[in-house]
């Protein structure tokens, strides 16, 4: 085996957080509701994700081009522990548009209520790999969601996230969704994960091509 020093060939922060979720899953018990061991390394694990996706978000939405990305924003993060204790094993990072093509800005709720919410392009980390793609707003009377899903590019299937009551390792990439909400998330999915943060950044650079234009056209 040949040994490089390619900086593609190192460690990088995507697989430092797929291998965190990964070990976060397997700490908790779904049976049983809680930590065998105890939470301390579930809290710890939460906070380095935290931390690694914060950066990596500022990164992705600084080397973004076209579709006017210097108009997008992260949403707020959500609190990093469920109410029965369970610390997340899985996270995500999302950009959204501030404002639609009038200027107008775009609602932004935990709870869809508005029909002018804001789509978002995300990149999901779980146990399972990294998702690239969107998650259109949960309203289910969203004045552009119909349309937006069917002007997505082939190669974005939806991935049907489990309901927010079920445990992530009951679906078979992880993902969970919202409770009583339209759960939808529309993605390229890589099991494998990437050699560097070159790799993953080329990747968001891809998908961002293809979906950066219909995020644009239906900002809300």
């Amino acid at each position: 085996m040949t040994i490089t020093n390619d900086p593609e060939d190192k460690p990088n922060r995507s697989r430092r957080i797929v291998d965190l979720c990964q070990e976060s899953l397997l700490l908790w018990d779904p049976e049983t509701e809680t930590y065998p061991t105890g939470t301390g390394r579930a809290e710890a694990i939460a906070a380095e994700i935290e931390q690694i996706c914060s950066m990596l978000a500022a990164e992705v939405r600084q080397r973004l081009t076209g579709n006017y990305p210097n108009t997008m924003t992260s949403p707020p993060r959500e609190r990093p522990q469920f109410k029965n204790g369970q610390w997340r094993s899985s996270t995500w990072i999302d950009l959204r548009y501030e404002t639609d093509p009038d200027g107008r800005s775009i609602d932004y709720e935990f709870l869809p209520k508005s029909d002018r919410g804001a789509h978002l392009f995300r990149i999901w980390f779980t146990a399972r790999g990294i998702g690239f793609g969107l998650r259109p707003d949960a309203g289910k009377t969203h004045k552009t969601r119909s349309a937006l899903v069917a002007s997505l590019p082939t190669g974005y299937p939806d991935l049907e996230p489990v309901g927010g009551h079920k445990h992530e390792s009951h679906h078979h990439l992880c993902l969970r969704g919202r409770r009583s909400q339209k759960n939808q998330y529309f993605a390229q999915w890589h099991h494998s994960e990437f050699a560097s943060d070159a790799a993953f950044f080329r990747q968001v650079d891809d998908v961002w091509s293809e979906l950066g234009p219909v995020l644009n056209l239906y900002r809300c």
